[in-house]
């Protein structure tokens, strides 16, 4: 097991801890010390004053009866056994006048002026008048020996200062003994975290009692325990991550915020030949693999993506190693953690090769059968045509010598040409439902059904119908296109009316879902609700052609055409009361 690192002892917590703790300590007590010794200083200044002028007090009862009787040589005896007390140094008595009576000890002359009493001088010279009953008969000047107070303040500072060293002595002993046992806490927590860096979760640490140390304890336990909780959960989701993402099929990337790439999954090997690891460290991931054409485009799509915008399907073109070029769809989308905040976001891309040359060769093919049908049908009818013009022809030529069985065979041929013309037509004009015939611009439908609705009066034929026509919009389309679906729409309306009942069509436009539904209701003979599904068939039909003649192909031309403008169509109805078709287009 890897053991934490060691630490200088010069730059031990334990050491500054101790250190600080000790300045901290001989300030305070030097701050204290101090402030003691000017008090104790201050206190025993005032007692010796207290003492010296209850001592003058004393001498002056005695000194003012012997200086009243003018018993000097009393009171020169007096003053000699004062003087024998060793603070004394000297004494002297002078009466009213000013003259010296008596003294004792060495009398400075001249006699220092009065001070306060104080340590800065060792010789303190007082005086007082002595008086009775407030005759004052003197004055008295004595000299007090004041070395006793610098020694006993002297005395009280070298106690003090000793047992603040002793102080500070077991302060320093106590601080070291419980910067050892703290440190040594805090080596064994040290060395359990790193046993947990090294991914030991099972590491505990043994604490007894519930002080500071025994909580940290716990709290480091269970911090471990967490740990190792959140790592399984991490390892758990990175093998299901792993398991999904690395086995995906499309190609799967994340980009980060700045728009680089952060992590690719395998199958981008088998699309591009290129590994992760080189896509790694390729600069402006994937831009060299994109074919230049290409590059700028894709640019686009991958900014897009960083400013948190989504993307479908986006084709363009790569090169894959061995030289060769494929096609691939990429859809991106942003991602994010659990507080919301952006990760960047991912891009999943496909290879659509087979796709692409399946979708290329459908084109073709449809291409190739819209040409054929557009030539099949230009090309049938002018036989058609002939044959029905010339039907005619005969049976108006032969109108006199034709027997009934003539008659009926050119009555055959006759309605045979009539539905191979509407075929053709049909054909025709299923055709060009998907072909717009020019660009899109605004179409007043009011003026396309209005056109529509005059040919088919221009027609005639039947009962003459009904028509009721509400507000209709103006729509982008193509004029031709949308003339063909009402067209056929309104044409079915009034084919399959009920015998001997006017036809009645009523059509209206309603805002719906960002355009507008137009609607196309009959009183017609309905269609079962089995067959509408089924109805809008190519050629499908639920009528003979001897009934109803047509083609089968004019509901599939209208829908093909509501396709082609980005809309829809369906049908409600109901047998004997009538059907209404639903055209949704957009408004723009």
């Amino acid at each position: 097991m890897t053991r934490p690192p060691s630490v200088r002892a010069t730059r031990s917590l334990r050491l500054r801890l101790l250190l600080a703790s000790v300045v901290v300590e001989v300030v305070m007590l030097t701050a204290l010390v101090a402030n003691g010794a000017r008090l104790i200083s201050q206190h025993l200044m005032d007692t010796t004053s207290t003492r010296v002028a209850a001592q003058e007090a004393s001498f002056n009862i005695t000194l003012a009866g012997l200086l009243a009787s003018r018993d000097y040589a009393t009171l020169q005896s007096v003053l000699d056994g004062w003087g024998g007390i060793n603070a004394f140094t000297y004494m002297a008595v002078a009466d009213a006048a000013g003259r010296r009576v008596a003294a004792s000890g060495d009398v400075p002359v001249p006699l220092p002026a009065l001070a306060p009493l104080s340590y800065e001088t060792p010789i303190y010279h007082g005086g007082f008048d002595v008086t009775y009953l407030g005759q004052r008969y003197g004055i008295a000047r004595y000299g007090l020996d004041t070395t006793f107070l610098l020694r006993a303040r002297q005395q009280l500072i070298e106690q003090s200062f000793g047992i603040a060293a002793v102080e500070v002595l077991l302060t320093v002993a106590m601080l070291t003994a419980i910067g050892f046992w703290l440190t040594r806490h805090l080596n064994l927590l040290a060395q359990a975290a790193m046993r947990v860096a090294h991914g030991d979760f099972s590491h505990r640490i043994e604490y007894k009692g519930s002080d500071e140390i025994s909580l940290v304890g716990s709290a480091f336990n269970k911090m471990s325990e967490a740990i190792r909780a959140r790592i399984s959960d991490l390892d758990e989701s990175q093998r299901r991550f792993r398991a999904i993402a690395d086995y995906t099929h499309a190609w799967e990337t994340w980009f980060d915020t700045g728009g680089r790439l952060r992590w690719v999954n395998p199958a981008v090997e088998r699309i591009t030949g290129r590994n992760p690891a080189e896509c790694q460290a390729m600069d402006d991931f994937p831009l060299p693999m994109v074919v230049p054409e290409d590059r700028e485009a894709v640019v686009a799509h991958l900014a897009a993506g960083q400013a948190g915008e989504s993307g479908r399907d986006v084709e363009f073109r790569v090169r894959h190693r061995n030289g060769s070029t494929l096609w691939v769809a990429m859809s991106w989308q942003p991602i994010f953690d659990g507080g919301g905040q952006s990760l960047g976001f991912r891009a999943s891309i496909r290879d659509i090769s087979q796709q692409k040359r399946a979708s290329d060769l459908l084109l073709e093919a449809k291409a190739e059968l819209e040409r054929m049908l557009f030539a099949a049908s230009h090309d049938l009818q002018e036989p058609a045509r002939s044959i029905l013009t010339f039907s005619q022809k005969l049976a108006q030529e032969l109108a006199a010598d034709q027997s009934e069985k003539v008659g009926a065979d050119l009555a055959v041929i006759q309605d045979a040409s009539r539905q191979m013309a509407l075929l053709v037509r049909g054909l025709s004009e299923y055709n060009r439902s998907s072909q717009p015939m020019a660009a899109f611009a605004p179409t007043d439908l009011a003026r396309i059904i209005g056109q529509v609705i005059a040919d088919c009066q221009a027609m005639g034929g039947g009962t003459p119908p009904h028509f009721e026509i509400g507000s209709l919009p103006t729509l982008t389309g193509d004029p031709v296109l949308l003339a063909i679906l009402f067209h056929n729409l309104i044409g079915n309306a009034l084919q399959y009316a009920k015998p001997g009942i006017p036809p009645e069509v009523r059509v209206s436009a309603t805002p719906e879902a960002g355009g507008w539904r137009i609607d196309i209701a009959d009183n017609g003979i309905g269609i079962a609700p089995e067959y509408i599904q089924t109805i809008i068939r190519p050629f499908s039909r639920l009528h003979s052609r001897s009934t109803f003649p047509g083609a089968g192909l004019g509901l599939a031309s209208a829908m093909k055409v509501a396709k082609v403008h980005g809309g829809h169509l369906s049908l409600d109805s109901t047998p004997n009361v009538g059907t209404t078709v639903h055209v949704w287009l957009p408004s723009l």
